[in-house]
């Protein structure tokens, strides 16, 4: 957050836009990554020596070839852009996946092990390296190189961590070790990361394909914030929930009570930080970002709808995970992604605005594919997926609009003054909501909930 605020106002729409030129194709090799092999290690109840020791190799591997890839795709990425700095940019990115596939099965022991104040150490500390190197970058004129070099530098401080405090070492690839149950887990839990990143960056391909680098560069700010909350909420806690809820698998009444809370706790979450991004979005984004990023705020309020709908839908794919329905998992995101990149695509040629509607549009198909495709499959009714997120989604819809309306009514006084209007307003409507008896039950659960992860019941 602090590199988004502080690049945003050394560096042009320019730069960010070239960068996000090549991390928006290139990245589909972060989500391939370790073809999923990870989220199997989480969710298998036992892992042998020999197992943990194939994964490793097996994701390095994996990582040696995405780098390979990246680097042979580097010229043909810049043709296509029509811009030689691309091939450059991608070339030295490309060592971002081999650090990645070294460290991948490191961090799987430590997630195993519950150490998760290790892995967000290892995490803070590499982006504050890359942060760190970038900034002194950017000062110096190394204009959009300092938006590269961060995520390299970050990369190899965060797994040189995790390798050195997992208390874990491989042993060499053993022949006749069981893998087939964690491979196809990880191919079709992989195949689905593919599909979903593909429809959620094709906005910034097209984008970068059609109106060039400058108004990519305004799409990514506002991509990038409204992506924050799930990015640094809903992702890392992907890894946490999902050996939680595959725990509970034989006790319907506790896996269902478990679904419930996390939709709760988890929509409560997001929706309050895009709701009040999207309401004050207006005077954040000057605020955060500095002048000459105002054509970025219509573009974040439709992403921030899109992302509601996103982080709604996240439970349900924890459920489908949980119980190992990877392949139902697949089937039921397909279809609807398939639409969705159609979308993207086709409203590209009305612009920017256009396209973040139309990504919107696709989240709420996929909801519909969870709620009346996938769901009833699992066998788990969509009531208690989905109605826990009706009531945060009520209330900071209204916070929302009563943060723009105070926000306006400020008139011409200075943006951090409506910003402070606008948050004021947003809070009162969160404070009023709590004189009806079901949302003060709902924050009793909620507390209960921080209650019990605290004292290390297990929280979900």
């Amino acid at each position: 957050m602090l590199a988004l605020v502080v690049f945003s106002r050394l560096l042009s729409p320019a730069d960010f836009g070239l960068v996000a030129m090549v991390t928006g194709i290139v990245g589909i090799a972060y989500v391939i990554g370790d073809f999923g092999l990870s989220l199997a290690a989480l969710q298998a109840d036992e892992l042998t020596a020999h197992q943990r020791s194939n994964l490793f190799w097996i994701n390095t591997g994996i990582g040696v070839a995405i780098a390979i890839v990246v680097c042979v795709a580097a010229g043909p990425l810049a043709s296509f852009y029509g811009d030689p700095r691309v091939e450059q940019v991608a070339v030295v990115l490309a060592s971002v996946f081999l650090l990645n596939g070294v460290a991948v099965q490191f961090r799987t022991e430590l997630n195993r092990e519950l150490r998760f104040g290790v892995i967000a150490a290892a995490d803070f500390l590499g982006q504050a390296a890359g942060f760190a190197v970038a900034l002194a970058g950017a000062l110096v004129g190394w204009s959009y190189w300092a938006l590269v070099v961060m995520q390299v530098v970050a990369a190899a401080a965060t797994n040189a961590i995790l390798v050195a405090r997992a208390h874990w070492w491989p042993g060499w690839y053993r022949r006749g070790t069981p893998m087939r149950s964690l491979l196809v887990f990880g191919v079709n839990t992989s195949l689905t990361q593919v599909i979903n990143y593909v429809s959620t960056n094709i906005d910034q391909v097209v984008i970068g394909r059609v109106w060039g680098a400058t108004t990519l560069g305004f799409y990514n700010r506002a991509f990038q914030i409204a992506r924050i909350p799930a990015q640094q909420v809903a992702a890392p806690l992907t890894r946490v929930v999902l050996p939680y809820l595959s725990r509970r698998q034989n006790d319907r009444a506790s896996y269902l009570d478990a679904v419930k809370k996390t939709q709760l706790a988890l929509s409560t979450l997001l929706l309050s930080l895009l709701a009040f991004v999207a309401g004050t979005g207006d005077w954040l984004v000057p605020v955060v970002l500095g002048g000459g990023w105002q054509e970025a705020v219509p573009l974040l309020r439709a992403l921030c709808l899109a992302g509601a709908l996103q982080a709604i839908g996240y439970v349900a794919y924890w459920v489908l995970l949980s119980q190992g329905k990877t392949g139902l998992l697949f089937a039921t995101e397909l279809g609807a992604r398939i639409v969705m990149i159609a979308l993207i695509v086709v409203a590209a040629a009305w612009g920017p605005l256009w396209v973040a509607l139309a990504a919107a549009a696709g989240q709420l198909l996929l909801l519909a594919s969870a709620a009346f495709f996938a769901l009833p499959r699992a066998n788990v009714p969509a009531g208690p997926v989905l109605f826990p997120a009706l009531r945060p989604a009520l209330v900071f819809a209204l916070a929302a609009a009563a943060a723009w309306g105070a926000g306006r009514s400020a008139g011409d006084l200075p943006d951090a003054v409506a910003l402070i209007i606008g948050t004021g307003a947003f809070l009162g409507v969160c404070v009023a909501a709590l004189a009806l008896p079901i949302f003060r039950r709902d924050v009793g659960v909620l507390l209960a909930l921080v209650r019990s992860v605290r004292s290390g019941r297990g929280g979900v």
